[in-house]
């Protein structure tokens, strides 16, 4: 490329790629994380992300002059020697490659981010009990909040940094009338240097690794089961586990798995049968005893399941037993409108099969939510 009225050629048409890639994903990944039923795209967005990250500590290495991390200007005098002069001086000279400022910025964000990335993958593994980090759930469930704070707190950080970093370009864009908007599009920056150059070789690494991810991305969202979304957790025949239990707690509702309670909940709840939701349920007391063990024996505290876990350290030593009176139940069904539990075909905020098209199976993953027809959630 040839120097053009005091342009020079900075942003390689495969780094202006991954960059464009690394913002879309990114809000991608901040958008699907608010929707349960969309885990499994937040997840695969998310590894675009990460693999665009990677892309930059390795362009870094290997890129074309300004990409490199030896081109960065890293030095804290120079920092403080460029915000002065901004202020100082509208209509300054600029840099081809990254100023001080976006030289740490693009440090601190890369790094940040693939913390960020890592610590969601774990989270995945842990909470959810999914994917290459899901061996990790059973010893590990109980650091799942410490996990997500920090995953979230992360996220946080990077939109900070985010905006910042849009705010800066716009200041260069309209105060001091740099063109930077444009750069990151045509390549091109209002700077007087070197045009870069880059090899055949390095294209062609960098074309081949973008598709890469990008195959792995729609890889983990369109193939079911596959090793980045694969659950450690088996559907359940309670039938053939104890079929006192699926006979008698079926007869008149959904199966509720007895992992959702601990067991006190349970115990009590078996106690209380003459009482049970205004109906008395005459088991006779050797019916009783053996639902009750099995109840007790696969209650929450024996289950490193997501919804064991937070149903147990909220309610556990308690003989509450109304999962929908819960803290975590209002909290995961907040966004759901009264009007679809009203609704003929779900009726009752108790009817969890009616979205939960596995419930009785004892899985209750957020990937197997779906809304009836008729009840769509708006």
């Amino acid at each position: 490329m040839k120097n053009s009225k005091n342009k020079t050629y900075v942003w390689s048409f495969l780094g202006r790629l991954s960059h464009w890639m690394l913002v879309f994903s990114f809000f991608g990944c901040y958008i699907t994380s608010f929707y349960e039923n969309l885990l499994t795209l937040h997840i695969a967005i998310g590894i675009t992300v990460f693999g665009m990250l990677l892309m930059k500590i390795v362009w870094g290495l290997i890129g074309p002059k300004y990409a490199r991390w030896s081109d960065f200007s890293f030095s804290v005098d120079a920092l403080k020697h460029y915000f002065l002069e901004k202020i100082h001086n509208r209509y300054r000279d600029i840099n081809p490659g990254h100023n001080p400022a976006s030289s740490w910025f693009a440090f601190l964000v890369t790094w940040i981010g693939i913390l960020c990335c890592l610590s969601g993958f774990f989270l995945y593994g842990i909470q959810e009990a999914r994917g290459i980090f899901s061996f990790l759930n059973e010893n590990y469930i109980s650091k799942s909040y410490i996990l997500d704070n920090i995953h979230v707190f992360l996220v946080y950080i990077l939109l900070l940094m985010i905006f910042a970093h849009i705010s800066g370009v716009l200041i260069e864009q309209f105060y001091h009338k740099t063109d930077m908007v444009m750069a990151m599009v045509s390549g091109y920056k209002r700077a007087k240097g070197e045009d870069i150059k880059i090899t055949l070789r390095t294209k062609v690494l960098g074309t081949i690794y973008i598709v890469l991810v990008i195959f792995v991305s729609f890889y983990t969202y369109y193939v079911p089961e596959n090793i980045v979304t694969k659950s450690k957790f088996k559907e359940i025949s309670y039938k053939d586990q104890n079929y006192d239990f699926y006979f008698e707690c079926s007869d008149c509702h959904n199966l509720y798995p007895p992992f959702l309670l601990p067991k006190d909940s349970w115990i009590a709840l078996m106690e209380d049968q003459h009482e049970h939701y205004d109906e008395d349920l005459e088991l006779d007391e050797s019916l009783v005893k053996n639902i009750t063990s099995y109840l007790v024996t696969n209650s929450a505290e024996n289950s490193t399941k997501e919804s064991a876990f937070k149903f147990r350290d909220e309610i556990e030593n308690s003989k509450e037993y109304t999962l929908t009176k819960t803290d975590y139940w209002k909290r995961t069904h907040k966004d759901i409108p009264d009007e679809i539990f009203e609704n003929d075909i779900v009726e009752t905020k108790s009817n969890c099969v009616a979205c939960h098209k596995d419930f009785e199976k004892g899985i209750l993953a957020d990937t197997n939510i779906t809304y009836p027809p008729k009840v769509a959630k708006k």
